[in-house]
C-alpha cells in the first residue's frame, strides 16, 4: 500500500504527537518537517526525515499530499495560507488564528481555493 506524504510545520510538543501518530499509520507517512529552532534537525533525524528551516522552501522541495501546521499560534495562518496557496491541503491545530480578522483570511483563502482545512481540537 502506498502512504500518502505529510510534512509538519514546526517541531515542538505538539508535533512530537503528529510525528507519533504518522509513525504508527498504514495510511500516511511523515514525509519532512520544517522549523527553523536549532532542536528541529535532531527531532527530524530521529524521525529519519529531511528537516528545513523554512516551510516554503520544504513545500517546494517535498511537495507533500498535506501539511499538519504545529507551530506557534501567530504562525498558523500565515503557513496555512502559504499551503493553501500551493493547493496542498492543511491541518492546523487549535486555536486556528490569533485574531478573528485572521481566521477569517484562511477561511477566505480556503473558499477561493476549494482546497481542504481542518483544526485540530
Amino acid at each position: 500500500m502506498v502512504r500518502t506524504p505529510i510534512a509538519l510545520v514546526g517541531a515542538g510538543v505538539i508535533a512530537r504527537t503528529h510525528i507519533d501518530r504518522l509513525a504508527h499509520s498504514d495510511g500516511a507517512v511523515l514525509a519532512a518537517i520544517a522549523d527553523p529552532a536549532p532542536g528541529a534537525r535532531a527531532v527530524a533525524e530521529a524521525a529519519g526525515v529531511p528537516c528545513f528551516a523554512d516551510h516554503r522552501e520544504m513545500l517546494a522541495r517535498v511537495r507533500p499530499a498535506g501539511v499538519i501546521v504545529a507551530t506557534p499560534n501567530a504562525l498558523h495562518v500565515p503557513v496555512a495560507l502559504d499551503c493553501l496557496a500551493r493547493g496542498i491541503p492543511v491541518l492546523v491545530e487549535k486555536p486556528v488564528a490569533d485574531t478573528v480578522e485572521d481566521a477569517r483570511r484562511l477561511v477566505e483563502a480556503q473558499a477561493a481555493s476549494g482546497v481542504p482545512v481542518l483544526v485540530g481540537h
